[in-house]
């Protein structure tokens, strides 16, 4: 069974199609695909603090795009428009938080001439592997059937990045034992990661 549900054009067709309050699925499907690496891009854009809003934000705008059928995927992957999306909240919320801070008296949308370029198309793809991959490791560290120790000793080894001598000591392993904990999770972040990356292409 695939961890991640696979998706397909017939996926924004029942979003697009469906009535209000009858495409509740095809919405929970698509979240449950896309809504960790949103959270995860929005995060190397910039949104640390308010992450979770502006998923949420995005998700919502979403709702509007694809049942409008205003994304042409003639025009580009899914996941650069997506990305694209999620950059622009994250950068609108860094102006309305600048204007308030300011307590200036100025439209927001003159402070919007004043920002920076906004990131290259191979920057939005390159952070959007970083944001898959992020939301795969949180997935396999998080919801898969690890034991309680190695999750400790990828966290410690990987995450905290100790050596393997210091790693090994901690948890009373020897340096191999930390190596294969180390490659078993690491085959399941890369296989949930292509998984994820591949479902997302088809869209």
């Amino acid at each position: 069974m695939s961890t991640f549900p696979p998706t397909s054009f017939t996926l924004i067709a029942k979003i697009r199609e469906l009535p209000p309050g009858e495409d509740g699925a095809a919405w929970t499907r698509f979240w449950e695909l896309y809504a960790p690496a949103m959270r995860a891009f929005a995060i190397f854009k910039g949104g640390v603090n308010n992450a979770d809003d502006i998923v949420m934000t995005v998700f919502g705008k979403l709702v509007d795009v694809l049942r409008s059928g205003q994304f042409d995927p003639s025009k580009g992957s899914f996941h650069s428009y997506l990305a694209t999306m999620i950059y622009n909240e994250v950068h609108m919320q860094h102006r309305k938080d600048e204007v308030r801070k300011s307590d200036a008296h100025v439209p927001l949308d003159e402070t919007m001439a004043e920002s920076l370029a906004a990131p290259s198309s191979g920057e939005i793809e390159e952070d959007w592997r970083r944001a898959v991959l992020q939301a795969a490791v949180e997935h396999v560290l998080n919801k898969t059937a690890l034991s309680q120790r190695d999750r400790n000793v990828y966290s410690f080894y990987v995450q905290e990045q100790h050596t393997i001598e210091e790693t090994a000591e901690k948890f009373r392993l020897t340096r191999n034992n930390v190596s294969q904990i180390k490659t078993r999770i690491e085959k399941r972040i890369a296989a949930i990661g292509r998984e994820m990356a591949a479902s997302a292409e088809h869209l």
